[in-house]
């Protein structure tokens, strides 16, 4: 949606395949109204796929900039940066796939990042880089601090005796800055607001924007 005449919001309420996709959508029609400076509210935004996520900052960052560091139990370390990625035209996931031309594609303009303690995983992979990177000012509420990778090992696998499935954190992710963000740490704010009066007292999703005092914060960083 568009306020004033200049500041768009994009709501992302998942990072999930169809993301990327929506997000470029979105962001051509603000720009083709005027629009230069964006609020990104990821409020309540549980997460989804780090193939989404990369793909949505890949248009916001350039090439080469790191996004999020894996280590597993191991000690192996996975750096992923802003690049090409081309999964193929067939796979569930060309939704994702960076060009040449989407890399950086809305670099330069003015960002704020709206976040609360419901933004988890790849919501907060999406926080971190930004704020790293000096790309956006956080605003909002401390997220909520799920930095880890799950694996599911069916039981069933082993032998018919064995019933269930066991869920092993086998990944911790760090963003560029080295500090992880996992087991509740979360990603504080630049400028905590709290939702106050009618807006703490009114169901989120039907907050307009005259209440809404966590998104008035974000825009008037923009705007004043």
């Amino acid at each position: 949606s568009q306020t004033e005449s200049s500041c768009g919001i994009v709501v992302i309420e998942q990072f999930d395949l169809t993301t990327p996709v929506q997000f470029k959508d979105c962001m051509d029609e603000l720009i083709a109204n005027g629009c230069t400076k964006f609020v990104f509210d990821i409020r309540n935004n549980p997460g989804g796929f780090v193939n989404s996520v990369l793909a949505v900052l890949s248009t916001l960052m350039h090439e080469g900039d790191l996004v999020i560091t894996t280590k597993d139990a191991g000690g192996t370390v996975n750096e992923i940066k802003v690049g090409l990625v081309n999964f193929g035209e067939n796979s569930d996931y060309s939704t994702c796939n960076v060009t040449r031309k989407d890399i950086g594609k809305y670099a330069g303009y003015d960002f704020v990042v709206l976040a609360n303690e419901n933004s988890a995983s790849a919501a907060e992979i999406f926080t971190a880089a930004l704020r790293d990177h000096q790309i956006a000012k956080i605003v909002g509420m401390n997220t909520y601090g799920k930095g880890s990778v799950q694996s599911h090992v069916i039981l069933s696998d082993y032998g018919s005796n064995y019933h269930g499935v066991l869920k092993l954190t086998t990944k911790l992710y760090y963003p560029p800055c080295g500090v992880g963000f996992d087991g509740g740490v979360g990603i504080a704010p630049d400028y905590e607001v709290q939702l106050e009066g009618i807006a703490a007292e009114t169901h989120f999703y039907k907050l307009t924007e005259d209440i809404d005092n966590q998104l008035q914060k974000a825009i008037s960083l923009l705007i004043d």
